[in-house]
């Protein structure tokens, strides 16, 4: 029967099962955000309405004006020039306030009938909030806007200045990257950005869009900070210089940035001054200096990230991978999902079995929160077809590496690229222990027992052969994480999985080909049972020869090797499993650390406990980093033992 028919005769039982993994593996969602019906608007719920629903002054603006003697009415016009009149030295704050506050109202009140002055009234609002900020208070500091006492000013900046951005770029007047004049007073806005990286830089920036539009949706947390500034999400733009770089960046990459109107020169008397529009990557800091003062940025990381994931493209690429790995080759590959930073550490991350990089986005969202680690490391992705077995994947891995050290490293100079950590999950912790160990030959006498030169092939399949089942460490790979992973098997690997997927999965033809060599001219017990039908589901049994090697090499010492347990059931400690992998075979004794979260198979890598554990990892990795490579003495660590980390020797810096 050919492999078509044999698809379509058992199509119905292999439906079943799909819907039996999908249960136990679960899919990633690619919806993380929906967009606002209106702009998120902090100011709006501070401010009082009208009987008509019309915006109105604040009760602070109020009491100002009434404790000030104010009695014009309901005019805006009035209210401002009695706070213009009424700002001293000793109600500087309340006055400086409230004229903001007004001037934003007066925009509001004009935005539909006459954009253009209401540009220009945002901007003086955006003025005098900044005037609050960057006029020191009677001990000599500026006040905080993220203090909750400032939070109203901070709102008015904020809200001014997004709501000038928006009308600007509504009406053609701005694209980022450019100098803005207004369109009355013809004062002029200057670019800048004050910060200039790899990571951003002005040739960079496409369009952007407001973090304002967007709500986010199957995320756990929205990591922000309070300050001043609108946070936007900024496409990149690829280089008209071509950067080898490039071919790693997905396609819709985007990235979070905080834009800020300074007006640290502009006296209140004179509109001459420059204005200056500044773009901060919140990556690189979280503050900026004003009269000597860090004040905090109000910054965004997680809308912009669920931005850029929320893509239906993305919404069967761990199916495509298991089922067509034939296909699914195309996309292959390691991705990045912000720019390359020649200065920060990477941090490889490898999903498993029936999977995407998708699966990473909730612990990449989490770990992006800490400022320290957004500052020293850059994550990466790797995405295979996980319907291969896992001997051709670990080959891709190595070779995908090798090519991009390459690209971004030609001399081998950057130390930083030499001090990569790798995280897998599942199937994706087996890769990752793959790239810290040497084969020799044993892999390859798991599979047959005759040497690869005597076997009857073409001198491109033994070439194959060896780059498969014949490999070396990769010395990049400074520590590894392993989650969930199956040492001794999974029990998803049983006669009838691997009956049913075996008639499902379409390998690539050279896959297909080098495994009938291998079969063709070994048909022995010794071949079949190590190495069997070969699609990944095969791998993972116990007797697999990839399992088997690895079950047997360690990771060497100078590596540390930090390992989570999963598990979701099971009274009896021997019988402990998270659904997919027991406790037996996740666990090992020769590691770093190891660490149990009681958690499913495909949830422990979006519980908030793993990610916890990784944080430590990598901070403690930024230690370890500093201090230089210092060999490891491996513990075993109990279920509910407090973790111990044996101290190093004292080294020189």
């Amino acid at each position: 029967m050919s492999r078509r028919r044999t698809l379509v005769a058992w199509r119905q039982p292999a439906l079943l099962i799909s819907c039996a993994m999908v249960f136990l593996c679960g899919c990633a969602t690619t919806n993380f955000v929906k967009v606002r019906h209106k702009p998120e608007n902090h100011l709006a719920a501070r401010l009082n309405r009208s009987l008509l629903g019309f915006f109105r002054s604040s009760d602070g603006t109020d009491q100002f004006l009434t404790e000030t003697g104010y009695t014009g009415g309901d005019d805006l016009r009035s209210m401002i020039e009695h706070c213009r009149v009424k700002r001293n030295v000793s109600n500087f704050a309340e006055a400086t306030h409230a004229l903001a506050e007004l001037q934003y109202l007066v925009a509001e009140s004009v935005r539909g009938r006459d954009p253009h002055l209401a540009m220009e009234l945002y901007l003086d609002a955006s003025r005098d909030a900044w005037k609050f900020f960057s006029t020191p208070d009677a001990s000599g500091v500026c006040r905080d806007p993220s203090a909750a006492e400032y939070r109203g000013t901070a709102d008015v900046y904020n809200t001014s200045a997004e709501n000038l951005l928006r009308l600007a770029r509504g009406h053609g007047r701005f694209r980022l990257g450019q100098s803005l004049q207004m369109p009355i007073t013809h004062r002029m806005i200057h670019f800048e950005v004050p910060f200039s990286t790899g990571m951003m830089s002005q040739q960079q920036f496409g369009d952007f869009d407001f973090v304002s539009d967007y709500q986010l949706k199957n995320l756990r947390s929205r990591h922000k900070t309070s300050g001043l500034g609108v946070p936007v999400i900024v496409a990149h733009r690829r280089s008209s210089i071509p950067d080898p770089m490039e071919k790693y960046y997905t396609q819709s990459m985007n990235y979070a940035a905080t834009l800020v109107f300074r007006f640290d020169e502009l006296e209140a008397t004179s509109g001459s001054a420059p204005i200056v529009l500044q773009v901060y990557d919140p990556r690189e800091s979280e503050g900026m200096v004003v009269a000597q003062t860090l004040l905090p940025l109000e910054t965004d990381v997680s809308t912009p990230l669920a931005r850029q994931l929320s893509n239906p493209d993305l919404s069967l690429l761990d199916t495509w991978g298991l089922i067509r790995p034939d296909l699914a080759e195309k996309v292959e590959g390691l991705y990045m999902v912000q720019p390359f930073d020649p200065d920060r550490i990477p941090v490889l991350m490898v999903h498993g079995f029936w999977s995407s990089p998708m699966t990473w986005m909730e612990m990449f969202n989490e770990l992006q929160a800490d400022p320290e680690i957004r500052r020293k490391y850059q994550f990466w992705f790797y995405l295979y077809p996980t319907g291969e077995p896992i001997a051709f994947s670990a080959a891709r891995l190595r070779d995908k590496l090798a090519q991009m050290r390459l690209d971004c490293d030609p001399t081998y100079s950057n130390s930083r690229l030499d001090q990569m950590v790798v995280v897998g999950h599942s199937m994706g912790g087996i890769l990752a222990h793959m790239l810290t160990i040497d084969s020799g030959d044993r892999l390859w006498k798991s599979v047959s027992p005759r040497p690869v030169d005597a076997l009857t092939a073409s001198s491109s399949t033994k070439a194959e052969i060896r780059r498969v089942f014949f490999f070396r460490h990769n010395s990049s790979v400074d520590r590894i994480v392993t989650i969930a992973s199956p040492y001794e098997g999974s029990s998803l690997s049983n006669r009838f999985t691997r009956w049913a997927l075996g008639s499902m999965i379409w390998l690539p033809s050279r896959t297909i080909e080098l495994s009938r060599v291998i079969f063709d001219q070994n048909k022995s017990d010794h071949s079949e049972g190590a190495y069997g039908q070969q699609t990944s589901i095969d791998s993972l049994t116990r007797k697999s020869a990839v399992l088997r090697l690895v079950r047997s090499t360690k990771v060497p010492d100078e590596i540390p090797h930090h390992n989570i347990v999963a598990i979701r059931k099971g009274k009896d400690p021997l019988h402990w499993t998270d659904g997919v992998v027991s406790f037996s075979s996740a666990h090992r004794e020769d590691v770093t650390s190891e660490k149990v979260i009681h958690a499913g198979h495909s949830e422990v890598v979006r519980h908030a406990e793993t990610a916890k554990e990784i944080r430590r990892i990598l901070q403690q990795h930024l230690l370890d980093v500093q201090k230089g490579r210092f060999p490891v003495i491996p513990i075993q660590q109990t279920v509910d033992a407090p973790e111990v980390r044996v101290p190093p020797p004292v080294q020189a810096l």
